[in-house]
């Protein structure tokens, strides 16, 4: 018996010939609380991955949903964005789950959707031709209240090497403010060597996709710095 990541409680495990020579990797999270996290499927907005059954008729605009449909419409955003896709639904569990692991610091918690994460990836990125991983970076000064980049720890869960091509400058913390308040925020990324993602296709990584604006901040000035495409995969899709 092993104690689940999240709750603390048993972890059992089928006894075989492989766990015994260690060739099988244990999964650390109980069946309860693996049954508890939401599993995005079906037909999604074919831009940022919502699924498309929580997508109310009247908010559907030929594949994609009103808010895509308005990030389209605006000249300033259009075509930043190819396409989004995640793992996992916002729902009570997760919410709690995110909350530890990015604001208590409990950063082992990712890895219980290692699984997950690197199977979605496996069947969303053709093995061939991958982007480049590039994890949204925190603040200097977020980074050392958090003490790690929760968005580089689920990074290198995946195939490749992920590449720090993005920094970020100081601001307030985005969680404090409201959905306006965000859309207006000046946008605080930038490119410390823009020879590095020109020409190339990046792929953002980052623990959750909201509004969508953090995504599109970071992908505005890698599209300014040269870069051919940006896509984003986030752990969780709000």
């Amino acid at each position: 018996m092993r104690n689940c990541l999240f709750c603390h409680g048993n972890v059992s495990s089928a006894f075989g010939w492989s766990a015994f020579l260690g060739l099988q990797k244990r999964h650390p999270v109980c069946e309860d609380c693996e049954n508890s996290f939401q599993l995005i499927t079906g037909e999604l907005c074919e831009i940022c991955g919502r699924e498309w059954t929580l997508v109310a008729e009247e908010n559907r605009h030929g594949d994609t949903c009103s808010d895509c449909f308005r990030w389209e419409g605006d000249p300033e955003t259009t075509g930043l964005l190819q396409q989004n896709r995640s793992v996992y639904q916002y729902n009570e569990q997760m919410k709690d789950i995110l909350a530890r692991y990015k604001f208590r610091g409990d950063a082992v918690l990712a890895q219980g959707f290692q699984k997950e994460f690197r199977n979605t990836f496996e069947k969303v990125w053709d093995k061939k031709v991958r982007p480049i991983l590039v994890p949204i970076p925190l603040s200097p000064e977020r980074k050392y209240e958090r003490g790690f980049n929760q968005s580089l720890l689920l990074a290198e869960f995946l195939p490749g090497k992920p590449e720090e091509l993005l920094s970020k400058n100081n601001s307030d913390k985005q969680s404090k403010k409201a959905r306006r308040e965000r859309l207006e925020r000046e946008n605080t990324f930038y490119v410390p060597e823009p020879e590095k993602v020109m020409g190339k296709s990046i792929l953002l990584i980052d623990d959750i996709y909201t509004t969508g604006t953090t995504v599109r901040m970071a992908a505005k000035v890698l599209k300014d710095a040269g870069a051919k495409d940006i896509s984003s995969y986030t752990l969780v899709r709000s």
